[in-house]
């Protein structure tokens, strides 16, 4: 499988004028997801065991990295499909929380298994999700959690420059040579 990620770095580029990013783009991608991954083992992760506080914050709406969207394809690929469709076919739009009367809504993400309260795709889970309850500005929502490891700033920072879009954004971009390009 290939990965995908943003090559676009100015004007020049999406004319395809720019020197080939791939090697970059790659080097970048894996070294990012490296220090991703430190940084989640620096979490106290034990606190979230059995608790949903998060979950119940997995909203529709949030930008992920193309390498990060096909991550979970792939591990989609992977779940039974019963499975899958399962998580699919959930009413992920409910009342919002308090506001039951004035007809407001709020809509979870679509990989939020609503029934059991759970991410279906958490080993693959994006950037931001990971991040969240860990990071300064969005902290533990029940403050169960200690302390916030070093560098999520940094790291949110670094998580920016990469191109991201919102899973449905993703779907309709599809075939967009412009704004993207393969790499083997």
């Amino acid at each position: 499988m290939s990965v995908l990620l943003n090559m676009v770095s100015g004007p020049e580029s999406a004319r395809g004028a720019a020197a080939d990013p791939a090697p970059a783009a790659i080097a970048a991608w894996e070294q990012f997801v490296a220090r991703r991954d430190a940084q989640t083992a620096r979490m106290a992760l034990g606190v979230c065991d059995g608790c949903d506080g998060c979950g119940l914050r997995c909203m529709d709406g949030f930008t992920v990295s193309r390498a990060e969207r096909e991550a979970v394809e792939a591990y989609l690929a992977a779940q039974a499909p019963e499975e899958v469709q399962r998580v699919a076919d959930q009413e992920k739009t409910v009342p919002w929380p308090g506001a039951e009367d004035t007809g407001a809504t709020v809509t979870f993400c679509r990989y939020r298994d609503t029934q059991n309260r759970r991410c279906s795709i958490y080993p693959v889970r994006p950037t931001v999700c990971r991040l969240f309850g860990h990071t300064p500005w969005l902290p533990c929502p029940i403050e169960a959690v200690p302390q916030v490891p070093d560098g999520s700033p940094e790291l949110w920072r670094d998580y920016l420059a990469f191109e991201r879009r919102t899973w449905s954004e993703w779907e309709h971009a599809e075939g967009d040579a412009e704004l993207t390009q393969e790499i083997p």
